[in-house]
């Protein structure tokens, strides 16, 4: 288990994110409101880059052939028409993220890495495990918030978060 206090941040911004979309049918998941990008897709987009960052460029794995889509990075349609697909990719993201972040030794959070994505600040210093770790969790936590705002919109809230920042702590 993680001990690192950013590691759990981003783990807790996970946590937050499925509750967000916990109990969404898959019409729910998929439909876009007011234009905007359905809940389906914005759950993928958020692990996008947590694949292409933690995944394929720390730890050299190969894209994964759903999450990694085009349509996923931001500019993308906003629509996706399979909810437990998406699901399902996600949680493939996520464990092979889990098994890097948990190993014994931890990975170094301050290894650079050279960076070529579309951020172009970054393109001349690189990217940190420890900045990549901070980008995905505040990423994850703007996107639960569009996600519960939308579903209070639509008479489904899901709540308040009480036990957020208990477990960093």
């Amino acid at each position: 288990m993680a001990t690192d206090p950013l590691t759990l941040l981003m783990y807790r911004s996970w946590a937050d994110i499925d509750r967000a979309v916990e109990g969404l049918t898959a019409k729910e998941a998929t439909a876009r409101y007011e234009g905007g990008s359905s809940i389906a897709w914005t759950f993928g987009h958020v692990a996008c880059t947590l694949d292409s960052w933690i995944n394929s460029r720390f730890q050299g794995l190969s894209p994964h052939p759903v999450i990694s889509r085009p349509a996923f990075r931001s500019g993308g349609s906003g629509e996706v028409d399979d909810w437990p697909a998406v699901q399902a990719a996600v949680r493939e993201v996520r464990d092979a993220s889990r098994r890097f972040l948990d190993a014994d030794p931890p990975p170094d959070l301050d290894r650079m890495i050279a960076y070529d994505g579309s951020i172009e600040d970054l393109r001349p210093i690189g990217l940190s495990l420890r900045y990549t770790l901070m980008r995905i969790s505040a990423h994850h936590f703007v996107h639960v918030g569009e996600i519960v705002t939308i579903r209070s919109q639509r008479g489904h809230a899901v709540g308040e978060f009480p036990d957020w920042g208990r477990d960093l702590a």
